[in-house]
């Protein structure tokens, strides 16, 4: 959520050679209305949260809940769906939507009600084929001032082609990362020492700016060639004891609505503008929200249905030669975020 809510983001700049902290003189856009409202067909359960911004100044770094609003669905027959609240500004959404109809949010909060445009139920994306290209990744630890802080990342970047064969033209990617490492532990077995391997793992998740895909602006063609997924390091950061034995990939595909795509997009523009100082910070992301009464009455977020394929993938460095290997995993166990087994491996590990 800290990322959709990317106008509120605590700001402070140090001045070079001053200890003094700089806060900009910054329109306030304190207690409006934010809606993560994404809806993601075939899933179970849904949740509608709802938080209040804070002042760009604002030393908190969690958002308040709304507290007492009214949620409400409708589909394009106009048959309304209640939302229940669980929690302070989370609402579940537990039925099933119809591919055949539209849907919209309504919001009623203090006086104000809100409501979306419609928007139609998404078909399952399809992706043609994913490949990887060895590459070094340049980052910069110290900042916009620190030239000469740079880090080196060795691994694979990830790409995608996409031949779009029906209306379906706009795509958002996430990832989850989990890599694998063994080591050694002594264990008692029959009042003797004996050596026995752990088999462990963890997870990360990719950071920055939203992963979207669209065909080029300026083309008549709508397939999409080569898109950039995620890098995947040639080893994690395991210690000199623990070996590493590669990656699982867990990439996530949703399907977007045009308007939706615009309103990542926007996001992204601001994520790009971070730390430019004279850079326009405020920049209102195109959404699907507005209040009915009162034109004037700003709320943020946006309302997404969309639908969404998960796909994943072993992967290993083998040699320069040999390059990495990418291998599709075709059963999807439950893996948890991190873990360790004694001994044997768990039924997920790879390679099998």
């Amino acid at each position: 959520m800290k990322k959709i809510i990317i106008y509120f983001v605590l700001f402070t700049v140090i001045l070079s050679g001053c200890e003094k902290i700089y806060l900009p003189k910054i329109e306030n856009r304190e207690n409006i209305i934010v809606a993560d409202a994404r809806i993601i067909n075939g899933h179970d359960e849904n949740y509608i949260k709802l938080y209040k911004s804070l002042g760009f100044n604002d030393p908190k770094s969690i958002y308040p809940a709304v507290e007492g609003a009214a949620v409400s669905i409708i589909d394009s027959n106009n048959k309304v769906y209640q939302i229940p609240e669980e929690s302070n500004g989370n609402f579940r959404v537990d039925f099933q939507l119809n591919p055949g109809l539209e849907y919209k949010i309504k919001i009623d909060y203090g006086g104000d009600s809100y409501e979306s445009t419609f928007e139609s139920v998404l078909e399952p994306p399809e992706l043609d084929s994913i490949y990887g290209i060895q590459e070094v990744q340049v980052v910069r630890e110290g900042g916009e001032n620190s030239v000469n802080d740079f880090r080196y990342k060795v691994g694979v970047q990830l790409y995608a082609d996409i031949q779009n064969k029906n209306e379906l033209q706009h795509y958002r990617f996430s990832a989850r990362k989990t890599y694998q490492y063994t080591f050694p532990v002594e264990v008692m077995q029959m009042g003797e020492l004996v050596i026995e391997t752990m088999f462990a793992w963890k997870t990360v998740y990719p950071q920055g700016a939203y992963n979207i895909a669209a065909p080029p602006e300026y083309s008549s063609s709508v397939d999409i060639k080569k898109h950039p997924l995620f890098f995947i390091e040639r080893s994690a950061g395991v210690t000199l004891e623990q070996l590493f034995s590669g990656w699982i990939i867990f990439l996530h595909q949703y399907s977007l609505s045009k308007s939706t795509y615009d309103f990542y997009n926007d996001l992204n523009n601001q994520l790009d503008a971070d730390g430019r100082l004279f850079d326009p910070l405020y920049v209102q992301a195109r959404n699907n929200l507005t209040c009915t009464n009162n034109p004037e009455q700003i709320i943020l977020g946006n309302f997404e249905i969309t639908s969404t394929v998960e796909r994943r993938y072993y992967i290993r460095y083998i040699s320069d030669e040999l390059g990495y290997m990418i291998k599709p995993i075709n059963h999807f166990y439950d893996i948890p975020v991190e873990g360790e087994q004694i001994t044997v491996p768990p039924d997920f590990w790879e390679p099998k």
